[in-house]
């Protein structure tokens, strides 16, 4: 499948899948034999929850599409190894945060050629100090980018994803004292990051 084809059919209009278990499961199945109405339906089912923690470890929308294209496009180049009796989105969020790892080492690559540095989100605030849910996910965000990429990892998929501890080092292929040592850190240094931008509007 071609990249450019597999762009349309994440925006196309291919209907939701029918609930979950046995029938998703048969959608999985056909998807994975080459079934190509299936596949856009397995696509529209998850596409949401990749493109939403791709952007939430990339920062970045672009980049974001970018690493939700890739993921769908190497579920589907390698779907004969994918073993259908396995739940999918495990899977896809593991490959979610290796295809974000690629992209972001590839950034610090580019930035380091053009000796620049990625620039700090700067975030806006309304004069009556309210803050409203844009800028709650702008602050989010740039707290997240505070975040070493392992600890951005753990704590996007613990906290925001909100998947089980074990469940997120079976994806980062961490210990479970790794992945609880990497969102502890993670939760100091985001209310941290909070508490001064707090401090700087009072």
């Amino acid at each position: 499948m071609e990249s450019d084809e597999l762009a349309l059919r994440m925006t196309g209009s291919a209907p939701e899948v029918e609930g979950s278990g046995s029938v998703e499961e048969q959608i999985l199945k056909r998807a994975l034999a080459g079934d190509r109405v299936a596949f856009d339906r397995i696509i529209l089912r998850y596409e949401r929850q990749v493109l939403m923690t791709a952007w939430r470890l990339l920062g970045r929308r672009e980049e974001a599409q970018d690493a939700a294209q890739e993921v769908f496009l190497r579920l589907y180049r390698y779907r004969h190894h994918f073993d259908e009796r396995r739940p999918l989105l495990p899977w896809l969020y593991r490959m979610t945060v290796n295809v974000c790892h690629d992209l972001h080492r590839k950034r610090r690559q580019d930035d380091a050629l053009a000796a620049g540095e990625v620039d700090q989100a700067k975030l806006a605030y309304d004069p009556a100090g309210e803050i409203t849910r844009s800028e709650q996910r702008r602050i989010i965000q740039a707290a997240l980018k505070t975040l070493t990429e392992k600890e951005r990892a753990a704590i996007v998929l613990r906290d925001i994803e909100g998947l089980a501890t074990k469940d997120v080092a079976g994806i980062l292929g961490s210990s479970e004292t790794t992945v609880r040592s990497q969102i502890s850190t993670a939760r100091v240094k985001i209310r941290k990051f909070v508490d001064t931008l707090e401090r700087k509007r009072s």
